[in-house]
C-alpha cells in the first residue's frame, strides 16, 4: 500500500524536497541549488532530481509514494498547474509543471503557490490548528497570504484569490511592484521598513540603525532595523511601530470582511515579535468592528522555514488521491 507522501518547495535559490508520511510527519527533508540562472531546463532537472535523491536516501520505492506536492512561486494557474513567468526563476513562462511531474513520476501531483501552501502548512500542523476560518500572511520583502474558509483553502474564482499584499490601504501612496499605488506590500514590507527607515536615518544619524549600517544608508536592512530594536533604540522601535500601524490597518479589513478565527503572521518580519505584534493587534482592535475585533485572535506563524516544504505535504492532504 502506498504509505509516503513527496512535498517540493521551490524557491529561487533553493529546491527542498521531503518524504512524509500520510499525516504530514516529515521522514527526511534534503536541499538542491534550483540554478535558476542557467535557465529552465536546468532548474527543472534540479526539480525532479531532489525527488529521487529524497527518495534515494530513504530508500523508498516509487511504488510506496502516494503523491507529490509542490508549492511554487507565483503567479500560476491552479487549476492548470501551469507556472507563469514568476520572477524568480527565468525562462519558466506557462511552464505546465504538473503534468511535467505527472509524466515523469506517474504520481498525482497538486500545485499551489508557496504562500497558500504556507497557510495550509499553519492551518493544518501549526498556529491555525484547529481553527474554522483562518487568514494568514507571510511578510518579508514582500507580503503574500492565504485564506482558509470552512477549513478550505479560498482560491477564488480561477485561483488567483489571497493576493492581501496587494490590498490598496492609502490612495496615492507609494507605487508598488504591481504597479497600483498604496498596497499594503509597498507600505509594509521588509522592503517598505528598509525604506522608511533610511528617510529617516537621513536626519538622525545618531540611531543605532545607522552604526549598525557602517555609516552607509543604502546597506539598511530589516534585519537592521530588528537588532538596532533589541537594544532598543528609539529610532528602531517607531519604525516598527508605524510598520505595525500599517499592518494593523490592513488586517482590520480582513477582520470587518472575514471575521477569521484567526490570523496568522509569518515571513521574516514576524521574528521581530512582541513591538511588531503590539502594534499590529493595537491597530486591529481599534480600527475592527465587533464581533470579529473580540472573537478574532493575531498570532505568530508556527513555522519559519519550514512552512514552504510543509506546506508542500499538506496540499497532498487537501487534495484527493
Amino acid at each position: 500500500m502506498a504509505k509516503y507522501i513527496v512535498g517540493v518547495d521551490i524557491g529561487g535559490t533553493k529546491i527542498l524536497a521531503a518524504l512524509a508520511l500520510r499525516n504530514g510527519k516529515i521522514i527526511k527533508t534534503i536541499s538542491l541549488p534550483t540554478q535558476a540562472e542557467k535557465g529552465k531546463a536546468v532548474s527543472l532537472n534540479n526539480v525532479k532530481k531532489a525527488i529521487r535523491m529524497v527518495l534515494s536516501q530513504t530508500k523508498t520505492p516509487l511504488s510506496r509514494i502516494s503523491a507529490i506536492g509542490v508549492g511554487a512561486p507565483g503567479p500560476m494557474l491552479y487549476k492548470q498547474g501551469i507556472i507563469i513567468n514568476p520572477p524568480n526563476l527565468p525562462g519558466w513562462k506557462k511552464v505546465n509543471l504538473r503534468k511535467i511531474l505527472q509524466r515523469e513520476f506517474r504520481k498525482p501531483v497538486f500545485i499551489d503557490n508557496d504562500a497558500n501552501a504556507a497557510a495550509l502548512a499553519e492551518f493544518r500542523f501549526g498556529a491555525g490548528r484547529g481553527t474554522k476560518n483562518m487568514v494568514y500572511l507571510t511578510i518579508s520583502t514582500g507580503i503574500g497570504g492565504g485564506i482558509i474558509i470552512d477549513k478550505k483553502l479560498y482560491r477564488g474564482g480561477i485561483g488567483g484569490a489571497g493576493e492581501i499584499g496587494h490590498m490598496i490601504i492609502q490612495i496615492n501612496g507609494p507605487k508598488c511592484g504591481c504597479g497600483n499605488r498604496g498596497c499594503l506590500e509597498a507600505l509594509a514590507s521588509g522592503k517598505a521598513m528598509a525604506e522608511l527607515a533610511r528617510e529617516l536615518v537621513k536626519i538622525n544619524k545618531r540611531s543605532l540603525i545607522y552604526k549598525l549600517a557602517e555609516g552607509k544608508i543604502k546597506k539598511i536592512t530589516a534585519i537592521t532595523i530588528e537588532k538596532a530594536s533589541k537594544a532598543r533604540d528609539r529610532l528602531a522601535l517607531s519604525i516598527i511601530n508605524e510598520i505595525g500601524r500599517r499592518l494593523g490597518t490592513g488586517i482590520a479589513n480582513i477582520i470587518n470582511i472575514l471575521e477569521p478565527d484567526k490570523v496568522v503572521i509569518g515571513g521574516g518580519l514576524s521574528s521581530i515579535g512582541k513591538p511588531l505584534f503590539t502594534s499590529i493587534r493595537k491597530t486591529a482592535k481599534e480600527l475592527s468592528l465587533e464581533p470579529g475585533r473580540s472573537s478574532t485572535k493575531i498570532v505568530p506563524a508556527k513555522f519559519k522555514r519550514e512552512a514552504g516544504i510543509r506546506g508542500a505535504v499538506a496540499l497532498c492532504l487537501d487534495g484527493s488521491f
